[in-house]
């Protein structure tokens, strides 16, 4: 018996190996795929940051000076603070907003599929033709927005939502929001739907009343999905250029400019090639920070 027992661990240990061996075997063509796809061209974009490129002339390497430039381009770090404004004003509202109509919509009411089906709409509508139809309500003299402010009485002559410095980036935030609480509703009510409800008739008879039983039970419930879900939503806001640049192109004054549409003004308009990779990678380390934050809150 031990004789077999001892064959058996041996055979046991040498196909645990041969199983090892062959997961990494076939792993092989998916790392490549993925450093093809996404490797290579970040270390090619990191190392042309550190050159002279521009398009249709070869680059020199020149060390740091475009990040040194950086640091002197006021127009960058409007930009970052504009990003930054942008980035925390639209996920604070797309949170609240959507975890509110999850917990709306998590109840039984007449016509809730109704309502489900309308506010799905805003995030199944194309980003260039959402940007298009708000440019034009936006408008100052056709714009449907500032009819009705006119029609009202709110306002006599309308509001420059486009033209005005200071208002020019929250334009575009509510057209962010807009298109983005959709995102949260439907993956915040996802998490709400598993929730037994047990929990809360127990916490019920125990006295909790409807805060307290969202504070102590919902909450941390759907803790994870929130943090993903904002994870994500904060990445693809940051990192947001269609919305930007189709509503105001990151003007007037680069009032509403992000690093995104900075990015795209210095490759294309300034043909800085080499300056816009920097942009980019120099909002890389912000990128990594943000998901550490979250591993750390998600590991605790």
């Amino acid at each position: 018996m031990t004789y077999i027992k001892k064959n058996r661990t041996k055979f046991s240990a040498s196909q645990i190996k041969k199983d090892k061996s062959l997961g990494l075997l076939l792993m092989i063509p998916v790392v490549v795929v993925i450093f093809g796809v996404m490797g290579y061209p970040f270390l090619r974009a990191l190392y042309l940051s550190f050159t002279d490129k521009v398009v249709g002339r070869q680059e020199n390497f020149i060390g740091i000076e475009n990040y040194l430039a950086l640091f002197r381009d006021a127009i960058y770090w409007k930009s970052l603070k504009n990003t930054l404004i942008y980035t925390s004003g639209c996920i604070l509202a797309k949170l609240l907003i959507g975890l509110l109509l999850a917990v709306i919509l998590n109840q039984s009411f007449k016509g809730k599929g109704f309502f489900r089906t309308v506010l799905l709409i805003p995030w199944a509508i194309p980003g260039m033709v959402a940007a298009t139809v708000w440019r034009w309500m936006y408008d100052s003299t056709y714009g449907i927005i500032n009819s009705l402010l006119i029609f009202t009485g709110i306002s006599k002559l309308g509001v420059n939502w486009l033209s005005d410095t200071h208002l020019t980036l929250f334009s575009t935030m509510i057209v962010n929001v807009w298109r983005g609480v959709p995102f949260f509703i439907f993956s915040i009510l996802g998490a709400l739907q598993t929730l037994e409800k047990q929990q809360y008739e127990a916490a019920y008879v125990d006295g909790a009343g409807t805060l307290k039983q969202f504070w102590y039970i919902t909450l941390p419930s759907i803790a994870s999905v929130l943090g993903i879900t904002t994870l994500l939503s904060t990445i693809w806001t940051f990192n947001d250029f269609e919305n930007v640049y189709l509503i105001t192109g990151g003007g007037p004054l680069y009032s509403s400019s992000t690093i995104a549409t900075y990015t795209y003004d210095m490759a294309f308009i300034q043909n800085n090639f080499a300056g816009a990779l920097a942009v980019a990678v120099s909002v890389v380390p912000i990128l990594l920070f943000m998901i550490l934050i979250y591993n750390k809150c998600n590991q605790q």
